[in-house]
Parts: C-alpha cells; sequence; structure tokens
C-alpha cells in the first residue's frame, strides 16, 4: 500500500484503534491488545510530548514489550553529552535527565549502566624488530547498531500503518518488500559521506511524512522515489543520533548507496585475525544541512 502525503498536527495525537498488531499484523484480542505510544513517552525527555503530536495504536504485548526495550538504553545513550561533555542543545532539564538515566538504564551492549558503559580498544603492533607499540582509543556509550535499526524499523512500520489506516475497517497497510538500513550517525558526524550522500540523493524527491515533535527531540521524514516503489526514510532522536536508509524496492535504494563518495577508513592495524580502521569524524554545518528540510 502507498502511503497519502502527511504532515501531522504538532498539537495533539493521532489515535488509531486498528483491530491487527500494527507491527506484526497478528489478529488481537483484549488478552493481547495494549496500547503504544509510538514515540515512546520516556524515549524523549520527561514532558516533551505534553501538547505535542504523538501516534497511539494498538500493539500486541509481544511487540510492544520488544519495543520498550529497546528504547530503553537506545534512549538514555543518545541524550548523553559527547565524550568532551557537550550536548548537542541547550535544554537544562534535558541535560540533568540524561545523567539519571544514564544510571538506571543498562546498556546491552556492555551489560553495565550506561553511565559505566564508555568504551575501551587497546591496539598493539610493531614499528620494526624489538620495537613495539600500544594505544588506547575510548568512545562514549555505544548502541548496538542492529538494535537502533530494529528500533527505527518500528517506528516507521508504525508510521506507514498509520498513514494508510482506513477508519471505517480499522485496519493500516504495510510497505511491501523490504527495509534497508544505510547509516546511523552521531551528530558529530551527520557530515560523513554517506550522510551527505542521501541527502543529495534524495532531498527533491516527493515529501510523504515530515514530522517534528516532542520539541524538536523527535525528527522523522519519508520520501516517494520518483520512478519506483522506493521511499527515502530518516529519523532523528533527541537532537543527538540520525538514522537513514530505504524501504520497499532494493535495486533502486542500491544503485543510489552505490554512488555515494567513500567514507574515508583507513587502516589502523591488521593483523591475521583482526583489523583496526578509523576515519574522522565530519561535522556537518547548518546551511548544509538539507535532511529534514522540503524544497
Amino acid at each position: 500500500m502507498k502511503p497519502d502525503s502527511l504532515h501531522p498536527p504538532l498539537k495533539q495525537a493521532s489515535i488509531l484503534k486498528n483491530l491487527r498488531c500494527a507491527y506484526c499484523g497478528d489478529e488481537l484480542s483484549p488478552e493481547t491488545a495494549t496500547r503504544d505510544h509510538v514515540i515512546g513517552r520516556r524515549f524523549v525527555p520527561k514532558g516533551k510530548l505534553n501538547a505535542q503530536w504523538n501516534l497511539i495504536l494498538n500493539a500486541c504485548r509481544q511487540c510492544n514489550n520488544r519495543k520498550s526495550d529497546l528504547e530503553d538504553d537506545i534512549a538514555a545513550i543518545t541524550l548523553l553529552p559527547d565524550l568532551l561533555g557537550q550536548f548537542p542543545h541547550d535544554d537544562v532539564a534535558a541535560m540533568e535527565e540524561s545523567q539519571r538515566r544514564a544510571s538506571k538504564s543498562v546498556s546491552r551492549r556492555t551489560r553495565k549502566p550506561v553511565q559505566q558503559s564508555d568504551e575501551h580498544l587497546t591496539i598493539k603492533g610493531t614499528l620494526g624488530p624489538g620495537v613495539n607499540v600500544s594505544f588506547g582509543l575510548i568512545s562514549p556509550p555505544q548502541i548496538d547498531e542492529a538494535r537502533a535499526f530494529e528500533l527505527a524499523r518500528l517506528h516507521l512500520t508504525a508510521l506507514f500503518f498509520w498513514q494508510t489506516y482506513n477508519h471505517d475497517t480499522r485496519q493500516g497497510g504495510w510497505w511491501l518488500h523490504g527495509f534497508h538500513p544505510v547509516n546511523t550517525a552521531r551528530k558529530e558526524d551527520w557530515g560523513n559521506a554517506a550522510m551527505r550522500g542521501f541527502m543529495q540523493a534524495t532531498h527533491g524527491w516527493e515529501g510523504r511524512l515530515d514530522a517534528v515533535t516532542a520539541d524538536g527531540f523527535f525528527k522523522v521524514m519519508t520520501r516517494r522515489h520518483p520512478s519506483a516503489e522506493c521511499w527515502a526514510w530518516a529519523l532523528e532522536w533527541n537532537h543527538s543520533m540520525r538514522l537513514i536508509g530505504f524501504f520497499g524496492e532494493r535495486a533502486p535504494a542500491q544503485d543510489i548507496v552505490n554512488g555515494f563518495p567513500p567514507m574515508g577508513w583507513k587502516t589502523v592495524h591488521a593483523s591475521s585475525t583482526r583489523t583496526s580502521r578509523s576515519r574522522l569524524e565530519v561535522l556537518l554545518g547548518e546551511n548544509d544541512d538539507t535532511l529534514f528540510r522540503r524544497l
């Protein structure tokens, strides 16, 4: 099914009374049905969804619980400052809340509280006979990429379901073909080659959904390919993390990705068992940021 071009109101929720789970399609019963806030009320800072748009629909208990589990540590990590202690926003209440979340949420990647989940990497090698070198790298808590893309898929599935929802039959639709993630990046790397290539390739496509809510702590867009059954999508979570990709037909999406400039990875260390690569993060200037800016 094809979504209409919709731009949601900013001050009230859209509420569906669907009879099947919006995520898996299973028929719902009083025993299995739950109400789901697609943008979790605890996914963004406390109170940010008051008098702001959200989508509320029915989901089976299993899908709702899985989505809630994904939201927990992902929300805590995306609310954290960068390695230098800089926040991507100036909201004092959200800054204070980030510390509370970090102490209570457990990183599914490290199995430790988020505030204790900085990641360390030691690289050892040789410069020549008898000359050994070793250096360490540290990064803020990281999100497992597969989990991030799965939460993105659930967000987009619910939004597509809403866009195709029929109030008479109380049924929405799901896109055909596949879900094709491309890249995730923290704010300090929003200017990387994949992000820039994606923005340039899809900026002129027809807008299907544009939403900024929770005082800007949640953004989403989808755009339709000019000639194929393929949509570009992007999400921004908590002013911190962006995710991009496509859903629908894979071939036109792959053609676009193949045209992206190289990411600039350089090999730091290579051995028979392990290869380490690095690249410089690339900031994105405000004037160059067209990801959520419509023509």
